[in-house]
């Protein structure tokens, strides 16, 4: 069993880029998400998004760069593109359902993957998934599942996980 002890640092920005007053359904963001986890490696995600949003429906296509490194790793980090969509229908003014997908390249400077399967989870991978979320005055829910597309453990088959995430603003 593997244990973290250690501290973990997240940070995201975000950049809309549709004009104020724009009235077409389409426009562009561009997202940048860092986290760092002590004593295990750290991740930053650059990623350009086209979206479409008409009445309930939302649909994102996004493509960016992915700069990765691991304690399993003593070179250089890792370099690769990603690829990733999101189609999100809104059931009520509190619930909606989505779908994602992500693709991670291979290694444009030919760094391996990192092979703990324990810290498959916190990195980002290839993987496909859906859930359903919730919104509860100050209190935002999360529940879903997906799978790992691209597991470095040789398994026959691809590793599916249920996440849940519940958070509380003040």
């Amino acid at each position: 069993m593997l244990f973290f002890n250690g501290i973990s640092a997240q940070e995201s920005g975000e950049l809309n880029n549709n004009a104020a007053n724009s009235t077409s359904n389409f426009y562009t963001t561009q997202l940048k998400t860092q986290n760092s986890y002590d004593g295990l490696g750290y991740y930053k995600l650059y990623n350009n998004t086209l979206n479409y949003t008409i009445d309930r429906l939302s649909i994102t296509l996004g493509a960016g760069f992915l700069e990765q490194n691991t304690i399993y790793n003593s070179n250089a980090p890792g370099f690769y593109g990603s690829f990733s969509t999101n189609v999100e229908y809104k059931i009520n003014n509190r619930f909606s359902f989505y779908l994602f997908g992500r693709y991670l390249t291979p290694s444009f400077n030919n760094e391996e993957r990192f092979n703990n399967p324990h810290m498959e989870f916190i990195f980002p991978q290839s993987e496909v998934g859906a859930g359903l979320r919730g919104n509860f005055n100050n209190v935002n829910i999360d529940v879903g599942a997906s799978t790992i597309l691209d597991t470095q453990l040789n398994q026959p088959m691809p590793t599916t996980i249920l996440r849940s995430k519940v958070s509380i603003g003040f």
